[in-house]
């Protein structure tokens, strides 16, 4: 499969489409003509600069606490290899082949704007690397989120020279001058100022960030139909989802919710049972204020995120048109920490309410008298009961990881680095907590649809309204079986 992807500075990226570009492999970048010509101003514009004398971090100077020192000028690529050479370190496994070109699709974004100066060969052979299916192994562990994401972005930068490793698509980890030379690509020589221009950017902690935003916008519709389907199964009241109640409050994420689940609750017109009660437990009636809640909050990520994805997060910052340097700290990763959390609180409890309905589904006094666990023969059957174990152990996942990352800084780096937001901890986690959410929605779905095959073959009481056409084909759990399968099938179609 291949596909494009245009960007500049006349493009805004939004989240869902670095999620295509990202699953895309063979993704061609284009820059526009603005962006074209906004790379060949700023390097212009830095040349100039240089001509002029003017002290520039990391063109003149040294790296990092080493800014006081000169640099050799006389040999650029020596010190531009030296720097991806000292920061291409890490731990851990290597990160997804997803979020690597999401990461290099951030990066790109970010140089097209035009104010990094680095070279347009340097970043062609960057995209480069997308479209030949090239994607460095860039290990999990290793950027603090300050001087923007340095290891990570080190190890794409050593691809792109002929030097590093690559991650194949069958997971094999490759030498990257053969990745190069099988792809018919030349290594690159990467100038002082292009080397600093790869590696200092928020590249992995914002595309990590957009794949967790895209992924937690699917989940929290997909949260809102289930929510729905429950409300037309068990025949709920449809007070809570009234339209004017919402309205009365005034959030607007609270009000959307409200309507995304009665829409899915009236899909076959009102189901309303005298027998239930006035008022519904909380994880029923109280569902639009909680996933409203996450729309708001998802609303604040995406604005946070994609104002990063399309930014300038350089150090120094070229401002072309009168020629100048911009000293500054605009790869310090604070406001993506922050909305990585945010999203991560955000996912946390979309679990939590998804875990208490399966609970509300598994109990006879709130599921209108179905049998225990959703049993078939309770007794002899288990039903879904080590379904239900596996989401209250989600949960409880999803709150250990869901902690302030974005308040975590350790001083470093000769104490350069003496504040760090560790923003791609914070991303990669919110990324990683998608996963378990995914996966306790699937249960909430498998529950749904055992008491809808438990009510049509009269094994409980109650009607029971066809499944809505968004949900797979599930075989009534008669026996008792392995779910595991199942769920890892539903979490990854809903993930």
């Amino acid at each position: 499969m291949s596909s494009s992807l245009s960007i500049g500075p006349d493009v805004t990226l939004s989240c869902e489409a670095l999620d295509r570009g990202a699953q895309t492999p063979g993704l061609s970048v284009h820059p526009t003509e603005a962006a074209d010509r906004a790379l060949q101003h700023a390097r212009s514009a830095l040349t100039h600069l240089r001509d002029e004398e003017t002290p520039i971090y990391g063109v003149t100077t040294g790296f990092g606490p080493l800014h006081e020192h000169e640099a050799n000028t006389d040999d650029a690529v020596a010190q531009g290899t030296g720097l991806i050479a000292h920061l291409a370190t890490g731990s851990g496994d290597a990160l997804p082949r997803p979020v690597v070109r999401a990461l290099i699709v951030a990066r790109l974004q970010s140089l097209a704007q035009g104010h990094s100066a680095i070279r347009p060969d340097a970043f062609d052979a960057v995209a480069d690397l997308l479209r030949h299916d090239v994607i460095p192994a860039v290990p999990e562990i290793g950027s603090l989120g300050a001087s923007g994401d340095l290891t990570p972005l080190a190890h794409v930068a050593r691809v792109c020279t002929g030097e590093g490793r690559v991650l194949t698509d069958s997971g094999e980890i490759q030498d990257a001058g053969e990745a190069l030379r099988t792809a018919q690509l030349s290594p690159v020589s990467l100038d002082a100022r292009d080397a600093l221009a790869l590696v200092n950017g928020t590249a992995l902690m914002t595309g990590a960030a957009a794949l967790a935003v895209a992924r937690g916008q699917r989940l929290l519709e997909r949260a809102e139909a289930l929510t729905g389907w429950m409300y037309r199964l068990l025949g709920c009241s449809l007070d809570p989802l009234d339209a004017r109640l919402h309205d009365a409050r005034g959030h607007d994420g609270q009000s959307a919710s409200a309507a995304a689940i009665r829409a899915e609750a009236t899909r076959h017109g009102p189901a309303e049972h005298e027998d239930r009660p006035l008022q519904e437990v909380y994880s029923l009636r109280c569902a639009p204020q909680i996933l409203g809640a996450i729309r708001d909050q998802l609303s604040y990520v995406r604005q946070q995120v994609e104002t990063e994805l399309n930014g300038v997060t350089d150090n120094p910052v070229i401002a072309p048109d009168a020629p100048a340097v911009l000293h500054g700290g605009n790869f310090q990763g604070q406001q993506v920490a922050f909305a990585a959390d945010a999203l991560n609180e955000a996912l946390t409890q979309m679990g939590v309410l998804a875990e208490r309905q399966v609970d509300v589904l598994l109990t006879p006094d709130q599921n209108g008298g179905a049998p225990p666990l959703l049993a078939w023969n309770p007794g002899p059957t288990s039903g879904l009961a080590g379904a239900q174990l596996t989401a209250t152990a989600l949960v409880a996942e999803l709150r250990q990881n869901a902690q302030m990352t974005g308040t975590s800084s350790i001083p470093t780096n000769g104490d350069n680095q003496d504040v760090v937001s560790m923003g791609a901890l914070a991303a990669r986690t919110a990324h990683e907590q998608t996963e378990h959410l995914a996966s306790i929605l699937a249960v909430l779905g498998l529950a749904l649809s055992q008491l809808t095959h438990l009510r049509a073959e009269g094994q409980a009481k109650g009607p029971a309204p066809p499944s809505p056409d968004w949900m797979p084909s599930i075989d009534p759990v008669v026996e008792d079986r392995s779910l595991h399968a199942e769920i890892e099938a539903l979490a990854a179609q809903w993930v």
